[in-house]
């Protein structure tokens, strides 16, 4: 066993095999990148191992185990974390299954260790009525207004994720002579979609591209001294807007507005108006429709028509069903 074994696999999964065959996005090879950062800083401090004596006997189930209680205490990371560097450490393992067989057993241990279980929270989103009080709440009538009018009208009528947004040029809005826009959206794993959009977001798309001179190479939204809108730029304006907007709508007050709760509300706007989910699946760029499946959970409207689409059972004025006696209920309590 070559003593710098683990820093070739390591280096060949990024460039050979992220970047050369996946073709991975920059986001994702910069995501696995700070897991094994924090791999090697953690072999360092726990387990006194330098990044250069690393081995891949080193590298057994037991140390990642370790690992990932690392990430929990000492780094107070939250479970959704630990499970991304867990995943990004698997799809390591599993190219050094490929080109390493010998170490398949340590392989395969690894990669039986269980994902953290989740707790799903309740999705989040918008009514129609604290949609229009955020659009109301925008200074249109200067030019920064202006832009977050339309930031407001992209995120709500796509449905794109704010690292999305913030790349649209210029070259990506296709206005057809009748008066129609489609907006090029390039995603995860560098995956395009077409969505349409409305007339007014058409509207307040081609008069703010007008006012600001963008063309095919421009970003369409521009921040100060940098070349785009940033992540946090954006949901420094949301909290602004929302801030405002809570005044007259109260609802918005109990409400974590992040950009990502317009995504939530396009999807459940769309549910909610008869859309079938493969088609939301599509709108959103969603790999797998199952990923869209939450949106159906979560709306409840749809469970009431489907509760009344049902028959009450009848029930008899004599309820002859079993009843535990005192005695298996206080074994019960016990337990």
């Amino acid at each position: 066993m070559k003593s710098n074994e683990f820093q070739i696999l390591l280096q060949n999964f990024f460039l050979k095999w992220m970047m050369g065959q996946k073709k991975v996005s920059p986001s994702t090879i910069q995501a696995y990148k700070d897991t094994f950062r924090i791999l090697l800083k953690y072999m360092h401090e726990e387990h006194d191992v330098k990044a250069s004596s690393i081995n891949m006997r080193g590298i057994n189930a037991d140390v990642i185990i370790g690992f990932l209680h690392y990430l929990e205490n000492n780094r107070k990371n939250s479970y959704k974390t630990v499970n991304n560097r867990l995943a990004a450490i698997k799809s390591f393992m599993e190219y050094v299954s490929y080109e390493c067989p010998e170490y398949s057993g340590t392989v395969r241990k690894i990669k039986a260790i269980p994902f953290r279980k989740v707790e799903k929270k309740e999705i989040c989103y918008l009514t129609k009525e604290e949609m229009n009080s955020l659009l109301n709440a925008c200074q249109t009538m200067n030019s920064e207004g202006r832009r977050d009018h339309l930031m407001l009208l992209l995120l709500y009528n796509s449905g794109m994720r704010v690292s999305e947004m913030i790349s649209i040029q210029g070259k990506d809005a296709h206005f057809s002579d009748n008066g129609k826009c489609h907006l090029r959206i390039t995603g995860k794993g560098r995956k395009e979609r077409v969505v349409p959009l409305w007339q007014t977001t058409t509207k307040c798309l081609s008069d703010f591209m007008h006012e600001n001179g963008i063309q095919d190479n421009d970003y369409l939204l521009s921040g100060r001294n940098v070349k785009h809108l940033t992540r946090s730029g954006v949901r420094y304006r949301i909290d602004c807007i929302v801030k405002k907007a809570a005044s007259t709508c109260l609802s918005l007050k109990n409400k974590s507005v992040t950009p990502h709760v317009f995504r939530h509300s396009t999807a459940m706007s769309l549910l909610q108006s008869g859309i079938d989910i493969s088609t939301i699946a599509m709108w959103l760029g969603h790999e797998s429709i199952e990923t869209t499946h939450k949106y159906m959970v979560a709306d409840i409207e749809l469970k009431e028509r489907a509760l009344n689409k049902l028959h009450e059972p009848e029930l008899n004025e004599m309820d002859n069903r079993y009843h535990a006696t005192g005695d298996i209920l206080a074994f019960l309590n016990s337990l």
